[in-house]
């Protein structure tokens, strides 16, 4: 073949997609996207996942995808963030990435901008969260930022819940038009095989374990233990429940963070209360939640209540906040009981509904089943995400997209 010669590829030849995912560190990407990436690479995707280097980079590796590592940080640190805002660009320009898709607030600050400047042909944000509410001064608007440019920058946000959606939009930090949600929301769906009905059977051996009676009646929470996640009005709540119903024991799930902490008065009651039983993190999160006869988010602000869809793919009960995110993960009346944000009357005469009620908790627990399994399968979430991503590299770079779809 002579130098003059171009070589001519069928059009219908399939290919697979190049894909960098980014996340500002690896614990995001084994958290938010189990089971995902997997299901991307056997359907036609190569992927490259970029985050902060970590304990979590040798799990991150066995997972079928290639990974990079750069300085990235959670934290405002300017000059650490522009050496990685230069490292993605030249990495960005190097690989000629079909998509790049970033989330997380710092990584999708940072990774958006050196995605523009390397001119990189497909860009995707997935918008988990709202960072930037109830936050002022400096803070609110380093991570008001972190909403509003990746949201301009992307040639479409896929926010992950519809609520989320409304409020980044009205709060002028994305363009309806580029804003999108697929399906009724979620970014990786609900494995409906692991949080299935079935699993109640571990409720007998984690009880046992943890010195709870066969027939206490538990509300649970699993997740971060700070102001943000409600648990100032979850722990007095309950204190309150608990003078008139014995019976009622808390379950926590989770742990403290440095920043965010609630006040010392809870979390004395939480070490102390003899009905409160707080194990810390957990790795599998299912054993415990089995044990639970409620789940309850209390939640200030949420992207998506994941754990809310998750208990209710267990076939429990869930009360959940009005907050954007939270609101999406429940059908009040329904599968669950909707209660307002800080209101801890509300929260305690929820609990004392459904302790006394058996069952009312068992028809909510098979209608958020029933829901969940209609709208969150994680397999009909990653088929939609794969068909958008096809879509729009096909528009973008004007040639056709084909891929053989395998059933994992």
């Amino acid at each position: 073949m002579s130098a003059n010669t171009t070589r001519v590829l069928p059009q219908d030849r399939p290919r697979r997609i190049r894909l960098c995912v980014l996340a500002t560190i690896g614990k995001s990407i084994q958290v938010l996207y189990a089971g995902r990436l997997e299901h991307l690479s056997a359907n036609g995707f190569e992927i490259t996942v970029a985050c902060a280097p970590s304990e979590d980079d040798a799990a991150i590796a066995t997972r079928g995808v290639r990974l990079r590592t750069f300085p990235l940080t959670r934290s405002i640190t300017p000059w650490q963030d522009l050496r990685a805002l230069l490292q993605l660009y030249r990495f960005f320009r190097q690989e000629r990435f079909d998509l790049i898709e970033v989330s997380t607030p710092k990584a999708a600050l940072i990774g958006s901008i050196a995605a523009r400047l390397a001119r990189c042909p497909g860009h995707i944000h997935i918008l988990h969260g709202m960072p930037y509410e109830g936050k002022r001064g400096l803070l609110g608007g380093v991570l008001r930022a972190s909403t509003s440019i990746p949201c301009r920058l992307a040639h479409v946000t896929f926010a992950v819940s519809p609520s989320m959606r409304e409020r980044v939009c009205a709060d002028g930090l994305g363009h309806p038009s580029r804003v999108r949600v697929l399906g009724t929301g979620s970014a990786n769906g609900v494995d409906l095989g692991r949080f299935s009905p079935e699993r109640i059977a571990l409720k007998g051996e984690f009880r046992a374990n943890h010195r709870i009676p066969a027939d206490a009646v538990v509300i649970g929470f699993v997740g971060r233990l700070t102001r943000d996640k409600g648990i100032e009005e979850l722990v007095r709540a309950f204190v309150a429940v608990h003078e008139r119903n014995r019976k009622v024991m808390l379950l926590l799930i989770g742990d403290y963070e440095h920043r965010d902490r609630p006040a010392d008065d809870v979390i004395r009651t939480i070490s102390g209360h003899p009905s409160i039983r707080f194990v810390g993190f957990q790795s599998d999160v299912v054993p415990g939640m089995a044990a639970m006869d409620v789940v309850a988010l209390p939640t200030y602000r949420e992207g998506l209540g994941n754990v809310l869809l998750e208990a209710a793919a267990l076939g429990l009960p869930t009360v959940a906040t009005d907050a954007t995110g939270a609101r999406d993960a429940i059908l009040p009346g329904t599968t669950g009981v909707q209660v307002p944000v800080g209101d801890a009357e509300a929260l305690r005469d929820a609990f004392l509904m459904l302790a006394r009620d058996p069952a009312l908790r068992e028809q909510m627990g098979r209608a958020g089943r029933a829901w969940v399994c209609a709208n969150f399968d994680q397999s009909d979430v990653w088929q939609r995400q794969i068909r958008e991503y096809r879509t729009l590299v096909a528009a973008l770079l004007n040639a056709p997209i084909t891929a053989r779809r395998v059933e994992t």
